[in-house]
């Protein structure tokens, strides 16, 4: 039998094996890739929703900083106060954000067409990284409730005040009271001074002495350690008042003077019909016996040394008073037996309570003269959100 001595040769299979390994290595770079690729587009979604939601934050910063900025004083006249006013308010250039450098935002306003007195919009636009960019618009209208004055008394110089107080027969009480005088018991409270800053609040408390400090009650007073309601709040300033002025002003039935002196019974309106009095003489003086109810505006100093009962709003813009002989400038001086329920804001730079003067806080009395002649929302108030909306 013959055998065959060349036998077939067995296949070289490590061909196939590399090509194989090849197959692998490729579908491991596709998924590789593949995987890179989606978490690269992750990260940039995630990355463009943190600069957008980063926008959106600046936005609502903005917001409550436009809100915040024209309530504090409150708004009479929406368009004339806030709108005309806006570059000395807050302004339109873009604000960078304290907890958040890379952003930053804007706020414009505008009056409304039909209402521009009492209605408007706040459109706030922030910007993030990346471009991102939210914008938000929010519809105003007056609040329509009167929220209250910063204080019995409230001072709205931003410095160099010298306030003295004469006495120990005076009260100053930001505790609310009712029409008639006695506590109102709602716990509706405001300070006995208000100032815009606390170093005037601290001019102010330091110039009374330790029997004189529960005299002047309201928010933040306390008997134990001795303190006096003496505090800086969110109020009028100088240009403000001059503001309100102006707008209370436009009421048709406004009363105005140019007497100085008054020496007799003389009537400023009255509880049933309060009126707005405005004294154009730039030394006022009252020395006999008055009464009045409404809004009394007195474009020069003010001195009450006689008997003067008033309910509701005065506003004093003058600077200079000369006292009982005593020459002192930018003076709204009350020493005599004067009893104010409302409130009394002063433009002056210094201030004398004396006598047996009280200047207490009355919500009641204020919401009465809000409607003088008709008119209402006399008094400034908060401007409140009606709608909001997010338009970019």
């Amino acid at each position: 039998m013959k055998h065959n001595s060349n036998p077939r040769p067995v296949r070289d299979e490590r061909g196939f094996a590399m090509a194989g390994l090849l197959m692998v290595m490729l579908m491991l770079m596709v998924v590789g890739v593949y995987s890179v690729s989606h978490t690269a587009t992750d990260t940039r979604i995630t990355s463009h929703f943190d600069t957008g939601n980063r926008a959106f934050f600046a936005a609502e910063s903005g917001v409550m900083h436009g809100l915040n900025a024209m309530n504090g004083p409150g708004v009479i006249n929406f368009e004339n106060e806030v709108v005309d006013r806006w570059d000395e308010v807050l302004g339109t250039a873009f604000i960078a954000l304290p907890s958040d450098i890379g952003s930053r935002y804007s706020v414009d306003v505008a009056a409304d067409p039909t209402d521009p007195r009492d209605r408007g919009r706040i459109v706030a636009t922030g910007t993030g990284p990346l471009l991102s960019r939210r914008a938000i618009e929010i519809t105003l209208g007056k609040s329509a409730n009167y929220g209250g004055p910063p204080g019995a008394i409230h001072i709205a110089a931003d410095d160099g005040v010298a306030s003295q107080f004469q006495g120990n027969a005076f009260e100053v009480d930001g505790n609310n009271r009712n029409r008639f005088g006695a506590l109102a018991n709602d716990g509706r409270k405001v300070p006995g001074i208000s100032t815009r800053n606390s170093n005037v609040a601290n001019s102010v408390s330091n110039s009374l002495s330790n029997q004189q400090k529960d005299n002047v009650r309201g928010t933040g007073f306390s008997m134990n350690p001795l303190t006096p309601s003496v505090q800086q709040a969110p109020s009028p300033s100088i240009e403000s008042l001059d503001l309100f002025v102006e707008a209370l002003l436009m009421n048709p039935t406004t009363f105005s003077t140019g007497t100085k002196s008054f020496n007799g019974n003389d009537v400023f309106g009255t509880m049933a019909s309060p009126q707005v009095t405005h004294m154009t003489n730039q030394d006022v003086r009252i020395n006999g016996n008055a009464e009045g109810s409404g809004i009394l505006i007195v474009d020069g100093s003010l001195t009450i040394n006689g008997n003067l009962d008033f309910t509701g709003l005065i506003i004093v813009r003058g600077e200079t008073v000369i006292n009982q002989g005593l020459a002192a400038d930018g003076e709204t001086v009350v020493l005599g037996n004067a009893t104010i329920l409302g409130s009394l804001w002063t433009g002056n730079l210094s201030i004398r309570v004396g006598g047996s003067a009280i200047i207490d806080y009355c919500h009641e009395c204020l919401q009465l003269v809000d409607t003088i002649g008709g008119q209402s929302m006399m008094l400034p108030r908060p401007m409140a959100v009606v709608a909001w909306g997010e338009v970019l």
